[in-house]
Formats: structure tokens, C-alpha cells, sequence
């Protein structure tokens, strides 16, 4: 179903972020590392690493949550049904972001500034000048913290631009591969949707790992969808996307609720 590597400590994290921050036991986590052909070492060898790297913690014995470090994240996959329709109509303005006052050398800063950027959906429109449709629910002086929460540094500076030369205009769409999140919204509407046609026929080992890979996949795209206006993109089979995403989370935590009171 789906191609993502999947490994024990990804599994694990997959997991505490899918149980909405409830903790959940090691015999749980080797209960369901079943579904996916990974062992009971492999996944005892996981929790003690991601331990020592301070990724989980053990709020008890053989009992675990994501720690502190991996809250940012975690607040994003477990609130995602309130934070992906924040979007107004688009009032053919941009928001522009120049980092090249903030410099290219330290390279960790670098990448922890491009990942923020990426995050919130701005493209490079040219050396040092991020851009995006100012069509988010957020004032400038909230994207300007979101940025900084997210790990651009606090000296960058952002505008809104109202417009552009003709020439840039026509160029600016050409920054994100539309085509490509369309064909993904398509791809993916037809396999949710027959999916959750079909899965009450499964058992439910099959219906809890089936969810769990395509959720993983399909989440991982929404939540890092930019959430372009009309004008970029066709809308309404994004939102359709959405709701499907929606959906399927929603089916899928049950299912694994229901496996993980069996696992008990």
C-alpha cells in the first residue's frame, strides 16, 4: 500500500503520535510491531534508544509518551483536524520572507530555517526572498512567530508585497508543482475512499495495519500541503482530499483503540 520506510523506532513514534498523547504500554507497541513484521527485540532495542535520545520518556515502568522535544510536532499531528482549514480568500497578495541579512554559513541553522519555510509553504523566488499567497488565517505579525517557533531566526524580516511587475507574476506559479499535488489529491481520494468501502471486511489486524500505512502516508502529505488559493490549485478536490484524510484518521483510531483493548 504504501512505499514509506518503516522501521521500529519510526514505528514507535508513528504510534505515540497516532495515540493523540495518551502513553502507551511496550506490550502494546510489540502487540502491534506484529501487524508489521518487527520483532519484540527490535522494538524493545527502539524505546531504550529513542529513550536515550530523548525523543520519548517512561512516565513508568514499560509504560511510555513522546517527550518534551517532540511536542512541536506532535501538537501538529495530534491537533491537524483544527489546523488544516485555516485558509480566507485570496486577495491576489503575497507574503514575503528575506533571510539573506541572516547569512549561509552556519549550515544547521540553514536547514532548520528552509524546513520552517517549507513547513509554512513559502518557495525561493529568488536568492534570500521566500514567498507565498497571503491566504492563511494569520496576521503577518503571527506568521513572523509561527516562523520563529518553527526555527527561523528572530531577525528575519518579512513583508506583505501587493503586487508584482507583470513579468514576476507570471512566474510565480511555476515555484510550486501544482500538477503534482493534484494528481496526489486525485491518487489519493480514489484509494481512501475505496478503502473505507472495503475495510469492514477486514480483519481487524489487516484494518488496523492497512489504516495505520495509508494514514501515515496521506497525513504526512496534508500536513505539509501549502494550502495555495484557487487560483494554484483545483480547491475543491483538495478539500475533498481533506475531508478523506479526515475521515480515514478518524476510522483508523477506533480501529486502533479497539486492537489496543485487546492487547490489554
Amino acid at each position: 500500500m504504501t512505499s514509506l520506510k518503516l522501521n521500529a523506532k519510526t514505528l514507535v513514534i508513528d504510534l505515540l503520535l497516532a495515540a493523540s498523547d495518551r502513553p502507551i504500554t511496550i506490550r502494546q507497541l510489540i502487540s502491534a510491531a506484529r501487524l508489521f513484521d518487527i520483532s519484540e527485540n527490535q522494538m524493545r532495542v527502539a524505546t531504550t534508544r529513542l529513550c536515550n535520545e530523548h525523543k520519548i520518556e517512561a512516565i513508568s515502568r514499560g509504560t511510555y509518551r513522546l517527550a518534551q522535544q517532540s511536542h512541536d510536532w506532535a501538537d501538529i499531528i495530534v491537533n491537524r483536524q483544527q489546523g488544516i482549514l485555516k485558509t480566507r480568500p485570496w486577495q491576489q497578495q503575497y507574503i514575503a520572507v528575506f533571510s539573506n541579512s541572516l547569512g549561509r554559513v552556519d549550515r544547521t541553522a540553514l536547514s532548520r530555517r528552509e524546513r520552517a519555510l517549507k513547513r509554512f509553504g513559502f518557495k525561493e523566488l529568488e536568492q534570500g526572498v521566500f514567498i507565498r499567497p497571503d491566504n492563511l488565517i494569520l496576521t503577518l505579525n503571527d506568521i513572523f512567530r509561527e516562523l520563529v517557533n518553527a526555527g527561523v531566526e528572530p531577525t528575519v524580516k518579512i513583508a506583505l508585497i501587493h503586487s508584482f511587475d507583470e513579468k514576476t507574476q507570471q512566474s510565480i506559479p511555476k515555484l510550486w508543482d501544482t500538477s503534482k499535488f493534484e494528481k496526489n489529491y486525485m491518487k489519493y481520494n480514489t484509494v481512501i475512499e475505496k478503502w473505507l468501502a472495503e475495510y469492514p471486511h477486514l480483519n481487524i489486524n489487516d484494518a488496523a495495519r492497512e489504516s495505520f500505512l495509508l494514514g501515515r502516508e496521506t497525513i504526512a502529505l496534508l500536513m505539509t500541503d501549502p494550502l495555495l488559493p484557487e487560483a494554484f490549485v483545483d480547491v475543491n478536490l483538495r478539500d475533498r482530499f481533506i475531508q478523506n484524510v479526515i475521515e480515514l484518521d478518524r476510522t483508523g483510531l477506533k480501529i486502533w483503540h479497539s486492537l489496543n483493548t485487546e492487547s490489554l
